[in-house]
C-alpha cells in the first residue's frame, strides 16, 4: 500500500468516528419522554361554589365527631377506668400491708397469758372437782379467783350457778341465789341440756 492509501484511509476512519452513535436509544429515549409526558397529566376538576360548600361542611362534620369521640373517651378514662386502677393498686398494696402486719406482742405479756391461761384451767379443773365431792364453798372459791381474771368466763359462770343450785337441793339453802345465778346464765349464753337439768332440779326442790 502507498503513502497516500493509507492516509486516505485515515481520514475516511476519521470522518466514521465524527459520526453521532447511538441513534437508536436516543430516539427511544425521546419516544419514551412523550409517552409519559401524555400519560401523566394532572388534571383539575371545576367544583361549583355550592358543592364546595357541601364538602367542606361534611368534613367539618366528620372532624368534629371524631374530636367528640375522642374527648368522650378521655373523660371516661379519667372518670371510671383511673379510679378503678388507682383502688386495686390501693386493695393490693394494702392487703399485702395487712398480711405482713403482725402486732408486737412483748415477751413478758406472752408469759403472762401463757400463765393466766394455765392458771384459769387449773382453777376450773380445781372447782370442778370440790363441786363433784359437794364441797360447794370450795368449789365456789376457786369459781370466784377465776372470775376475778375473766368475769366472763362461761364455765365458772356455769359452776357458780351449779353450786349453788345442788346446795338449794341438798341442803335447802341459797335457792332464791341458785334461781338468780342460773337465769343470769341462762340470758348470756343461752339453754341447753345442762341448764334445763339445773332448772328441773330447783323446780323440784321448791
Amino acid at each position: 500500500m502507498s503513502f497516500g492509501g493509507s492516509v486516505l484511509a485515515m481520514i475516511q476512519s476519521l470522518r466514521a468516528n465524527a459520526r453521532p452513535k447511538h441513534h437508536a436509544y436516543q430516539k427511544w429515549e425521546e419516544g419514551d419522554k412523550r409517552i409519559f409526558k401524555n400519560k401523566y397529566k394532572l388534571v383539575s376538576k371545576q367544583v361549583s361554589p355550592e358543592e364546595l360548600t357541601r364538602l367542606k361542611t361534611k368534613y367539618q362534620k366528620e372532624i368534629e365527631k371524631d374530636q367528640k369521640r375522642t374527648l368522650a373517651l378521655t373523660i371516661f378514662s379519667l372518670v371510671i377506668i383511673i379510679p378503678l386502677i388507682t383502688f386495686g393498686i390501693f386493695q393490693f398494696f394494702f392487703s399485702i400491708s395487712q398480711k405482713n402486719y403482725h402486732p408486737y406482742v412483748s415477751e413478758e405479756e406472752k408469759q403472762r397469758t401463757e400463765i393466766t391461761t394455765g392458771q384459769i384451767n387449773y382453777l376450773l379443773d380445781s372447782g370442778y372437782e370440790w363441786l363433784n365431792k359437794s364441797h360447794y364453798k370450795n368449789a365456789r372459791f376457786q369459781f370466784n379467783r377465776v372470775l376475778k381474771i375473766n368475769p366472763q368466763n362461761k364455765y365458772a359462770l356455769f359452776g357458780m350457778a351449779a353450786s349453788y343450785v345442788y346446795e338449794c337441793q341438798k341442803e335447802h339453802t341459797n335457792c332464791e341465789k341458785a334461781k338468780e345465778l342460773l337465769q343470769d346464765y341462762i340470758s348470756k349464753f343461752g339453754s341447753d341440756t345442762k341448764t334445763d337439768h339445773l332448772s328441773t332440779i330447783l323446780t323440784s326442790s321448791n
